[in-house]
């Protein structure tokens, strides 16, 4: 009841229970075509059958940060700072290349920028790189580029880069040790990606 409750919180109209049975009038479940109501009544009714939960013990299936970003790491080809400005200077790349700062203004400010690397804070960075969003970024209408994520210590940046991937960029990747890693290399306050690639042969970029 709590879980069902708490997915579809404003539509629960009324509720009762009787032998020890719970029932609800739910405003329009399923009434909608391309809701995810059905989706969200099931995943609380599976939940609800589990055995109650041990507040000391991790629940079945579920995993620490340090596992959540050590999985986002196995599946990404990590770069060094260094490695990072050298593939934004090559001008023969096979695919565009973008240096993609996810820090929130407040550390920007506090720590400084780089000058050239595109700004695309971490709460809407999914949606400016998926090339089916209508929301993306003229930049990303293809599969192929190479989007180098870094934040300022580079941990939120592999948890990004691995959801990129999830989209289906499978170029993008995050830079080791962030920002102040960066800093600490005594790499340019100021960059120029020159890096080209060639046209998607006349092809039109993926649709929204």
């Amino acid at each position: 009841a709590l879980l069902i409750c708490s997915k579809l919180l404003t539509r629960v109209e009324r509720q009762s229970t009787r032998h020890r049975r719970w029932a609800a009038l739910i405003r329009g479940l399923c009434a909608t075509p391309g809701s995810n109501d059905d989706a969200a009544f099931w995943d609380a009714a599976r939940k609800a059958a589990r055995a109650p939960i041990d507040p000391l013990v991790p629940p079945q299936g579920s995993r620490s940060i340090a596992q959540v970003l050590a999985d986002a790491r196995a599946r990404l080809q990590r770069i060094t700072p260094a490695q990072a400005l050298a593939e934004l200077q090559d001008d023969h790349s096979l695919w565009p290349i973008v240096l993609v700062d996810i820090r929130p203004e407040a550390q920007r400010k506090a720590h400084g920028e780089i000058a050239g690397a595109l700004i695309v804070e971490r709460n809407v960075l999914e949606w400016r790189f998926d090339p089916r969003c209508a929301h993306r970024l003229p930049i990303a209408d293809r599969y192929d580029l190479r989007v180098i994520v870094f934040c300022q210590e580079g941990y939120t940046s592999s948890l990004a880069a691995a959801a990129l991937h999830d989209l289906g960029m499978l170029n993008a990747t995050d830079m080791i040790g962030g920002y102040a890693a960066w800093k600490d290399a005594r790499l340019p306050d100021e960059i120029e990606v020159s890096s080209t690639a060639p046209p998607t042969e006349g092809r039109a970029s993926v649709q929204a």
